[in-house]
């Protein structure tokens, strides 16, 4: 069974739960998502200024600063269009 979509005959306890059980998901997803950008984001300073001081964002040091955004960013819409109400 689908535990995305409840069926008719459930009790509201068993809603909640699986509300519960769903947003947990989206969370972890989420957080995946941030725990990535920030590692990229630290991986975008740090590996230029072990290498080059001087150059810290003159190579592709700006590609993982957009790749940091859009994973921070898809975090973000996961948790806005997908969490549930526990009601």
């Amino acid at each position: 069974m689908d535990e995305g979509v409840a069926p008719l005959g459930l009790s509201a306890s068993t809603r909640k739960h699986r509300a519960k059980r769903f947003n947990e998901g989206v969370k972890l997803a989420a957080t995946f998502f941030n725990a990535t950008a920030i590692l990229t984001l630290g991986t975008a300073f740090i590996t230029p200024l072990v290498r080059h001081p001087a150059d810290v964002l003159t190579n592709n040091g700006w590609a993982f600063l957009v790749a940091a955004l859009l994973l921070h960013l898809i975090g973000q819409t996961a948790i806005r269009l997908f969490l549930r109400a526990e009601e």
